[in-house]
């Protein structure tokens, strides 16, 4: 990738030393802050080793030559290097520009300028202060080798979304009330747990009574705003207690501007990866729980996590940084036998036996 304004060669690819361009080095120079960014800036966007070894073999780079297996910034730092060394780095690099990612091949146009564009230098220290401090790390501001940033598009669809969730009142035949959460997935369809929806003494017995409170939230200042109870059609309910999924629909219009979440056929969750909870716990205003929220497990049926959940969150959608649904919210795990300290999870039936389930029952 070359923008035509972009020469191949520069005369010092902004380092100042001469020496043609950073990318074109050999052996490649770590010590360019170019050099460091672009590591940097690819291991933030492929941070999962199955693209990345798909780029490499675009590239006619054999994955063999790499060490896998390490923080994904050790392994761009060793692609790039093994790339340069076979003078295949332009060829891996114009693969990645080539990619439906626009951002990415902008910032990439801008390191490939005759004099690349990188972070301001900072001024040196005055005398007196620190003075023969030197950082090791110029990630180290970071503070974990995992980054945080979230695309400030992440605010505006989360809040799109969240327009889906509501509040579950149940009633049962016999005068007990319970609380949930449930969101919308079709046009007049609510997806929340079958424990929700269904006695826990009786799985064949369903309420006899719900209302979805739609929009019940606190508004800028704090205060609560209006919201809107939508009664359910109980003759609609149908669940499945082995995945813990029920769904009902509603028996009026829901308020206008309410979202409809996405059922996928299949996710991408794994160990490591963050997910969002929207949701109303101990059957109040929605929240969204969104600290410590690293996945700690997934298989083929549930996904476990440390994001924060509590009573009444039992039928919230479970969504990954991309606001993809992955999970259905259900329960809290004990993992560890009882005789040693415990972790403690949040669990989720993972959103595919859910699909799969609905489409069974005819509901999707």
């Amino acid at each position: 990738m070359r923008p035509d304004d972009t020469p191949e060669r520069s005369a010092d690819g902004g380092a100042g030393s001469g020496d043609g361009h950073f990318l074109d080095r050999l052996p490649f120079d770590w010590s360019l802050p170019a050099s460091r960014e672009l590591r940097d800036l690819l291991s933030s966007v492929y941070f999962r080793e199955e693209p990345v070894i798909a780029l490499a073999q675009q590239a006619g780079i054999p994955p063999a030559w790499i060490g896998w297996g390490r923080p994904m910034a050790a392994v761009w730092h060793d692609l790039i290097s093994t790339a340069r060394n076979q003078d295949r780095l332009r060829a891996l690099l114009d693969q990645i520009a080539a990619g439906p990612d626009a951002a990415l091949s902008a910032r990439l146009g801008e390191l490939l300028r005759a004099n690349p564009v990188v972070e301001a230098p900072e001024p040196p220290a005055r005398p007196g202060a620190w003075r023969h401090f030197h950082d090791p790390d110029a990630a180290e501001r970071r503070i974990f080798s995992t980054g945080s940033y979230l695309d400030v598009s992440f605010l505006r669809r989360g809040t799109e979304l969240s327009t889906a969730v509501a509040r579950l009142l149940v009633t049962f035949p016999d005068g007990r009330q319970y609380h949930g959460t449930a969101f919308r997935v079709g046009e007049d369809l609510l997806l929340t747990n079958h424990h929700v929806l269904f006695d826990g003494a009786d799985d064949a017995l369903p309420a006899a009574g719900a209302e979805a409170w739609f929009g019940y939230e606190h508004d800028l200042a704090g205060r609560p705003a209006a919201h809107v109870r939508v009664p359910c059609a109980m003759e609609t309910v149908v669940g499945d207690p082995a995945h813990d999924w029920a769904v009902v629909r509603v028996a009026a219009p829901v308020p206008d501007g309410t979202a409809v979440v996405e059922l996928p056929a299949s996710s991408t969750v794994a160990p490591g990866d963050r997910v969002y909870i929207v949701q109303h716990p101990q059957g109040g205003v929605k929240k969204l729980a969104a600290h410590h929220n690293v996945v700690r497990h997934a298989d083929d049926d549930v996904v476990q996590y440390w994001t924060d959940t509590d009573h009444g969150s039992s039928g919230s959608p479970v969504f990954d940084e991309r606001w993809r649904l992955v999970a259905l919210h259900h329960r809290w795990v004990r993992i560890g036998p009882l005789t040693e300290p415990p972790e403690y999870r949040n669990q989720g039936i993972r959103i595919e036996r859910v699909t799969e389930g609905l489409r069974r029952a005819g509901q999707v």
